[in-house]
This record gives C-alpha cells, sequence and structure tokens, in this order.
C-alpha cells in the first residue's frame, strides 16, 4: 500500500514529466493492484476460517451446557458414583470449556487485529477512491480540454483549408491574369508595329501631299505673277489715258475743268491703285515668310496635319484673294466699259473736231478687248485652280479623317492599357491585403495558440493546487478516521473488557449455583428456580453471541461490498489507464500529424511569397513600361497641343490679314462709287450744254 500511495504521489506530482516513464509506473501500479486484491482475497479465506471455527465453538459450548445441564438434573436420582463420575466429567468440561475460552480470546484477537487490518485497508481504499475521483474528474478536466484543442485543431485545419483554398485562387487568377496580360502585350506588340506601318505610310504620304501642295503654290504664284503683269499693264494704259485726256484738255478749253477733275480722280485712282500693289508686295512677302515656316515645318514629322491644314486654309484664303481680285477686275472692267461709253458719246457728238481722238478711242477699245480675253483666260485658270483646290481639300479630309481614326484608335488602346494597369494595380492590393490578412491570421493563430497553452498551464496549476488541498483534506480526514477508528477500538476494547468481566462473573455464579447445589441439599422448587435463572442466563448469552455474531456478518457484509467496489473501480481504473494510454497515443499522433501540417503549410506559405514576389516584380515591370507609354502618349499630347496653339495663332494672323484685305476692298469700292458718281457727273456736264444747242 505505501508503494502505491508513493506511485499515486509521484504521478500527481510529475504529471508534466512522465512521456518516457509514464508505461513503467503504470505497469508497477497495476501489479500492486493485483498483489492488493491477492492479499484481500487472503484474508477473506482467513476470516471465512476464523467464523467458522468460532460457529463450531459456539456449537459445543451450547452442546455442553445442555449437557451439564442434563447432569445436574440427574444427579439427584443417581447414585454418588454416578455424581463423581459426572463431577469428573463436568470438570474436563470445565478445563475443556478454559481451553475453548482461551482459544476464544485468542481468536477475538485475531478478529480485532483483522478488523485493524480492514479498516486500515478501508482508510487506504477510501484514500484510493478519493484519490481515484480526484483522478477521474482530471481526466474528465484534461478530456474536456483535448475536446477543446480537438475543436481547435479541426477549425484551424478547416481555415488552413479555407486559406489554401483562397491561394490556390489567387494562384489560378494571378496566372490567369499573368497569361491575359501576355497576350495582351503581344496584341499591344503588333497594334504598335502596325501603328509604326501605317505611320510610315502617313508620313510618306504627308510628304506626297507637301509636294504636291508646294507644286500647287508655285502654280499660283505663277498666276499671280501673272496677273501682276496684267495689272502693271492696265497700270500704263491708264497712265497712257491720261496723258491722251490730257492733250484733249489742252485741245479743248470748255472741258479744262472737267479734265483737271478727271486728272485729280484719275490720281487718286493710282495713289490708290499704288496702295493696293504696296499691299500686294506687303502680302507676297508674307507668303514667303509663310514659304519659308512651312518648309520649316515640314522637317518635323508629327506636325504634318497642322501643316496640311495650313495649306488649306491659305489655299481658301487665295481663293478668296482670287475671287476679291477678280471682282475688283469687272468692277474696273464695267468702269472702263462706262468711260468708254462715255468717251465714244462724247466723240461722236464731235466728229468733225476731234478725229484724232476718235482713234485713240478706238485703240482704247481694242484694249478693252483683249484686256477682257485675258480676262476670260483667268477664269478659266480661276477653275481650273478650284477643282485642283477642291481636289486637294478632299484628300486632306481623307488623311485628316484618317489620322483621326490612328488617334482614336491609340487613345482607345492607351485607355485599354491603362484600365488594364489599374486591374492589375487592384489585383496586386487585393493579393497584398490578402497576404497581410493571411500573415494576421497566423499571428492571431499563434497567440491563440499561446494563449490557451498558457490557460493549460494556469489550469493545471489549479487543479494541481486543489488536488494539493485535496490531499490534504483527505490526509486530515484520514488522520480523524484514525482518532475515531481509535476511540471505537477503545470503546469496543473496554465493552469486550465489560462482557469477558461479565462472562466471568456469570460463569462464577453458575459454578456457585453449582457449588451449592451440590453442596447443599435443595428443594424441588428452589431447583427449578434455578434451571430457570441458568436457562436465562444462558438464552441472554446466546442472546449476546448472536447479536455479535449479526455484527461480524454485517461488518463482513459491509466489508465485501467494499471490496467488491474495491475491485471494481481497480478494474476501472486499468481500463481507464489503458483508454488514457490510447488517448495520449492518438493525441501524440495527431500532434506530429499536426506539426508536419504545419511545416507543410509554411513551405507552401513560402513558395506562394516567392511566386507573389515574382509577380510583383513581373507586375513592377509592366508598370515601368506602361509608364514609360504613358509618358510618351503624354509628350505626344504636349506636342499635339503645341501644334494647336500654333494653328491657333496662325488661324489668327491670317483673319486679321483677311479682315484688313476687307477692309481694302472697302476702300476700293468706295473709290469705285465716287468714280462713277463723278464719270456720272461730268456724263450730265457734257450731255446738257448739247441739249440746250439742240434746242436752240
Amino acid at each position: 500500500m505505501t508503494k502505491i500511495m508513493k506511485l499515486i504521489q509521484n504521478e500527481e506530482q510529475s504529471k508534466e514529466v512522465r512521456n518516457l516513464t509514464h508505461s513503467r509506473e503504470e505497469t508497477e501500479l497495476v501489479g500492486l493492484i493485483e498483489d492488493l486484491y491477492n492479499h484481500y482475497q487472503s484474508l477473506y479465506a482467513m476470516y471465512d476460517g476464523l467464523y467458522g471455527e468460532l460457529g463450531k465453538l459456539v456449537s459445543r459450548r451450547r452442546s455442553r451446557r445442555l449437557s451439564m445441564s442434563f447432569s445436574d438434573s440427574d444427579s439427584e436420582y443417581f447414585s454418588p458414583e454416578e455424581v463423581e463420575g459426572n463431577n469428573l466429567r463436568s470438570e474436563t468440561y470445565e478445563v475443556l470449556n478454559s481451553e475453548a475460552s482461551n482459544e476464544a480470546k485468542k481468536f477475538e484477537e485475531k478478529l480485532t487485529s483483522n478488523m485493524k487490518e480492514i479498516e486500515n485497508l478501508s482508510q487506504q481504499k477510501r484514500n484510493l477512491e478519493l484519490q481515484v475521483e480526484n483522478q477521474a474528474q482530471e481526466v474528465k478536466q484534461l478530456s474536456e480540454k483535448n475536446e477543446e484543442l480537438e475543436l481547435l485543431l479541426k477549425e484551424k485545419y478547416s481555415a488552413v483549408s479555407i486559406l489554401r483554398a483562397k491561394l490556390k485562387n489567387n494562384e489560378n487568377q494571378a496566372n490567369s491574369n499573368i497569361e491575359e496580360l501576355m497576350a495582351q502585350i503581344n496584341k499591344l506588340e503588333l497594334d504598335a508595329k502596325y501603328l509604326q506601318t501605317q505611320k510610315d505610310e502617313m508620313e510618306e504620304k504627308c510628304k506626297c501631299d507637301e509636294n504636291e501642295s508646294l507644286a500647287q503654290r508655285k502654280d499660283l504664284m505663277n498666276q499671280l505673277n501673272v496677273m501682276q503683269q496684267n495689272l502693271d499693264s492696265i497700270c500704263k494704259q491708264n497712265k497712257e489715258l491720261e496723258a491722251l485726256m490730257e492733250k484733249k484738255r489742252e485741245e479743248t478749253s470748255q472741258y479744262s475743268i472737267q479734265i483737271e477733275n478727271l486728272k485729280e480722280n484719275l490720281a487718286e485712282m493710282s495713289s490708290v491703285e499704288q496702295i493696293r500693289l504696296e499691299e500686294k508686295e506687303t502680302f507676297l512677302a508674307r507668303i514667303k515668310d509663310l514659304e519659308l515656316e512651312l518648309e520649316t515645318r515640314t522637317n518635323e514629322k508629327n506636325e504634318g496635319e497642322e501643316q496640311l491644314r495650313d495649306i488649306t486654309y491659305e489655299i481658301k484664303q487665295l481663293e478668296d484673294e482670287n475671287k476679291a481680285l477678280q471682282d475688283r477686275n469687272n468692277e474696273l472692267k464695267g468702269a472702263m466699259i462706262q468711260s468708254s461709253d462715255d468717251i465714244s458719246a462724247f466723240l461722236k457728238e464731235h466728229d468733225g473736231d476731234k478725229n484724232g481722238a476718235s482713234m485713240q478711242i478706238m485703240d482704247l477699245k481694242q484694249e478693252v478687248n483683249v484686256l477682257r480675253l485675258e480676262l476670260d483666260w483667268l477664269h478659266e485658270q480661276k477653275n481650273k485652280l478650284e477643282q485642283q483646290n477642291e481636289r486637294s481639300v478632299k484628300e486632306h479630309a481623307e488623311s485628316l479623317a484618317k489620322m483621326e481614326n490612328l488617334n482614336l484608335k491609340l487613345s482607345s488602346q492607351i485607355a485599354d492599357q491603362a484600365a488594364t494597369i489599374e486591374r492589375i494595380s487592384a489585383e496586386h492590393k487585393q493579393e497584398k491585403i490578402l497576404s497581410n490578412k493571411f500573415k494576421l491570421n497566423r499571428q492571431s493563430i499563434e497567440r491563440k495558440i499561446e494563449e490557451l497553452a498558457q490557460e493549460f498551464r494556469r489550469k493545471m496549476e489549479d487543479n494541481i493546487r486543489l488536488l494539493h488541498q485535496r490531499i490534504h483534506v483527505a490526509e486530515q480526514l484520514n488522520n480523524e478516521n484514525k482518532n475515531s477508528c481509535k476511540m471505537t477500538k477503545q470503546r469496543y476494547e473496554q465493552e469486550n473488557k465489560l462482557l469477558g468481566e461479565k462472562v466471568t462473573s456469570y460463569e462464577e455464579e453458575l459454578r456457585m449455583l453449582k457449588m451449592s447445589a451440590t453442596h447443599s441439599p435443595v428443594s424441588p422448587q428452589n431447583r427449578f428456580l434455578d434451571l430457570e435463572a441458568l436457562h436465562g442466563l444462558e438464552l441472554f448469552v446466546q442472546k449476546g453471541f448472536d447479536f455479535a455474531t449479526d455484527k461480524v456478518d454485517e461488518h463482513k457484509d459491509y466489508v465485501m461490498s467494499s471490496v467488491s467496489k474495491m475491485m471494481s473501480e481497480v478494474m476501472f481504473m486499468k481500463d481507464w489507464i489503458k483508454r488514457r494510454n490510447d488517448e495520449m497515443k492518438k493525441l501524440m499522433e495527431n500532434a506530429n500529424g499536426l506539426n508536419m501540417l504545419l511545416n507543410s503549410k509554411e513551405e507552401q506559405e513560402l513558395l506562394l511569397r516567392e511566386k507573389v514576389w515574382e509577380l510583383e516584380a513581373k507586375v513592377s515591370k509592366e508598370g515601368g513600361d506602361k509608364l514609360n507609354l504613358a509618358k510618351a502618349v503624354s509628350q505626344l499630347e504636349k506636342k499635339v497641343v503645341k501644334l494647336e496653339k500654333n494653328l491657333k495663332e496662325k488661324d489668327e494672323e491670317l483673319i486679321s490679314l483677311g479682315e484688313k484685305k476687307r477692309e481694302a476692298i472697302r476702300q476700293l469700292c468706295f473709290m469705285v462709287d465716287f468714280h462713277r458718281d463723278r464719270c456720272s457727273y461730268l456724263r450730265n456736264l457734257v450731255i446738257e450744254p448739247r441739249k440746250a444747242n439742240n434746242r436752240t
């Protein structure tokens, strides 16, 4: 029992460090429990033997006492020799009774010693029961903790499986995104090559258009030079006419005032024409400057569209100018026709006096016809130029539409690239967020594991403290039980002593009665009373023995029930120890498996991190390429903005030039109106005296 108690105490004290020596201590404990069980069985056998011997002695005493009573009753009817024989027999019976009483005392001492041993064993059993209960409670707590840990492990395993699924999904998404990006990059490369080829083609077309526009400009400049020569010839003819008019003024004194007015008007017209020629020269210089600017701009590749627009705009201005010149020529033609008609009428009236003037008028008419032919030729050239301008405008419009389509395509591709970049950046951010969440979940899981371990340690410490307290309480109860057992033992010893004294007193009384019965003659009534008293004493003694045997039987039943309970508890402890060993083995296997899973998960996490780093590097490279593309696009946009500004400035300059030309044309119109009014006034002055002469 001491070894069992030591093993249990060692087991309680070394619960945290018993992975290696656990099986040995359990085998020793099981062997000691089996030895205790065998010892109990031997004690029960001895107890049964003693109990049988006691029964036999009690039955012998009863038979002897009955025989003694019968011998005393029969001694009256027998002879003294028979009485002496009976006395000898009674003495022998008394000797035997004394020997039997001694043996009974010895058996009683053995019974008391066995009872003490049984009480000690019962106390030990109680202690073992308490320890078993404590261990059962600990086992329950450990089983509950194991269940909680298993639930936590299941939750962790489910969380890990979810994380694995998420990681697999992320890997699949990343792979699909990488494939899509690679496909998009290939498409963008093909589009870039296609755009490069289109750009080269457009540059070639722009060069061809520029060459054609330069040729057209040269043709227009030649045409303007021809028209300028024609205007110079017209100015010369006007000067000749002025000279003729001066001669006519000298010849005709009547019309001297009118001729002087005409000279002044012609001088004003010549000044206006000179101003116009100066404006044309400035305009030609401006055209030359614009041509130089266009030649400088043709060297730039990306400014083809703007140059084409400028050319078309300048061509339109030239067309407007040509139209204005044509209108001016028509007006001059009409003015010349009117002047020729006036002069012809004037000459017809003065045929006789002015034949020379008529010849000059015919020359002027011929010159006017030549001028009309030149104007028709100019109209034809103008129509040709308009057709050429329309063609060039259509070509330029088509080229501009193509360039706009290309710009739209490039802008759409740039927008797609920007959308892909944003999508990739968003996915990269999501992956970073998921990785951070995974790290946080892992840290939280580790913290939870540490907290659970700390709680487990605290609970174990609390349980150990409770066990120590219970052991202390059990020791106190054991000491109290020992004290109570000592008190009960003393009380039973006192009761046994009193019973022994009573038995001796009763035996002495019986002896005295027997002696008195044998020595003194007694009447039959007194003998009958003595027999009744003896019979009462025997009944009392028998009841005492029956009560003692009942107590012994009850104690035997109690001891047997407690021993059977203890054996069942011992068997239960064996089964529980086996189950606990199996559970501990399973837990160790599960812990090893979980460690393997955690190691594999850590390796997978490292691999996933490496993949994520590789994807981040790829995304950063793609981001750099896309940034370069975005920079190039921004540069192109800046160039486009600059070109648009230049176009706006040139448009403003051309608009200002157009306004200046319009003002000059308005002034010319005012001058033409003034000359018309002047000619009509002169005509009236010439016609009125003729009418007066005709009337007279």
